[in-house]
């Protein structure tokens, strides 16, 4: 069977670099496919909190649970989309495994190492999620649900002070907080235990490392010219151009995909 297919029982002649570049576009596809439904689920939380916000505060007499109702909404948003953004991840390493360990070679016209295969292959085997859930929702929250959850936190204090009327003192500001039969206490206990689960995710945001597949901020602050790395001072203190490219610094190991 293998003869009339025209295959030999030996070694696997390998991957051709048309079936590596189709491999490329489709993992770029896919990629792209599901950075628009992160992108997506990011506008349905900016669409629900400028409608709560708007309609809440519109009148004296709009129901300030409205805002609770938008803040549990948008947390739900935030878990559907750390959750998109784990399968998200795949692909994008995916795209950026065949980028710094097959293009970026060519570029510098060095040999393609067996490992880029070997992880190719085993990528291709067995793929796996690389982001813990906790961590994919940590990540975007600080990246992008911060200033939504926060606004709709402060809007409910902000909504009890002032409508209908400024609040007289601290008795007054808890019993307008009360929704039915549950009392004002329990919804003001609700809302600092939410402010600080909110304030945990943020401090867990700064301590987890930036996902493999995320650009990292330059180290260096300030603006700099875009000829300056071809640049170079001469003997009499004159900016001349350099004579040859610069030097690119080999990659780290961090930045290399596993």
């Amino acid at each position: 069977m293998a003869e009339r297919l025209g295959r030999s029982q030996g070694k696997s002649p390998g991957i051709s670099e048309v079936t590596l570049a189709h491999i490329y576009r489709a993992e770029v596809q896919r990629s792209t496919n599901w950075r628009t439904r992160l992108d997506t689920t990011t506008n349905w939380a900016i669409t629900t909190t400028a409608a709560v916000v708007s309609f809440t505060f519109s009148s004296a007499t709009s129901p300030h649970p409205t805002l609770l109702a938008g803040a549990m909404l948008v947390f739900t948003f935030l878990v559907v989309e750390a959750r998109r953004y784990r399968y998200y991840d795949i692909w994008a390493r995916r795209v950026r495994l065949m980028e710094s360990g097959y293009l970026v070679p060519l570029m510098r016209r060095e040999p393609i190492t067996v490992d880029f295969y070997s992880a190719m292959a085993s990528e291709f085997t067995r793929p796996r999620l690389r982001i813990s859930a906790l961590d994919s929702l940590v990540f975007r929250m600080r990246r992008t649900y911060a200033p939504i959850l926060g606004l709709l936190l402060a809007s409910w204090v902000v909504k009890i002070d002032i409508h209908p009327v400024p609040a007289a003192n601290w008795g007054e500001l808890i019993a307008r907080a009360k929704i039915g039969p549950i009392p004002g206490v329990v919804l003001w206990a609700g809302w600092v235990v939410s402010v600080g689960v909110f304030f945990w995710l943020l401090w867990l945001g700064t301590r987890a490392p930036l996902p493999a597949t995320e650009l990292r901020p330059p180290s260096r602050r300030g603006m700099v010219s875009l000829s300056e790395p071809f640049r170079r001072v001469g003997p009499a203190g004159q900016v001349q151009l350099r004579s040859q490219p610069p030097r690119i610094r080999p990659a780290r190991n961090e930045d290399r995909l596993a």
